[in-house]
């Protein structure tokens, strides 16, 4: 059983740096012309983080068959229940410090409207991100299902007060 441990992002922000470049490279190499966006908490100056490195790669409709097809070559399948037509995650199964999180979305999608628009608010409002901090500090040792399940919650609010 998984437990989720939090930390500050900036004890992990080199090893974040690092593999968010060598990352990136990867998949620019085997899909030229994506957007590649840093999403999640170490991309957010102050905020917790269970230590994990999230990419957000963004292709418009027409190319999303083709990229997942290429990103599973590249990186396991990741949660495949939360798949739609529009959104697929990946994982590489290989990286550890950190552990990285590829999320492919449609441009403009309902699913690409996840990522960065959270990341925006909580870089944006200070009492925000002390809320979100608050709540991780909370799910620390908490078994990993329990953690996303509460986190979906506070992204899910934060998401519906910004529409």
């Amino acid at each position: 059983m998984d437990v989720v441990r939090i930390r500050p992002a900036e004890e992990i922000q080199a090893a974040v740096t690092a593999a968010l470049a060598a990352h990136s490279a990867r998949i620019v190499a085997a899909l030229p012309a994506v957007e590649i966006e840093h999403v999640g908490s170490t991309a957010i100056p102050g905020a917790l983080t269970k230590g994990d490195l999230d990419l957000l790669v963004r292709v418009p409709a027409e190319r999303f068959a083709a990229a997942v097809a290429t990103l599973r070559d590249l990186y396991a399948v990741h949660q495949p229940e939360n798949w739609t037509a529009t959104y697929a995650s990946f994982a590489d199964a290989e990286s550890r410090d950190p552990p990285v999180g590829v999320q492919l979305a449609v441009a403009g999608s309902a699913d690409d409207a996840l990522f960065a628009p959270f990341r925006d608010a909580l870089i944006a409002d200070p009492v925000l991100l002390a809320q979100y901090n608050a709540l991780k500090l909370g799910l620390d040792g908490a078994e990993y299902e329990r953690y996303t399940e509460v986190k979906r919650t506070f992204v899910e609010g934060v998401l519906a007060r910004g529409s």
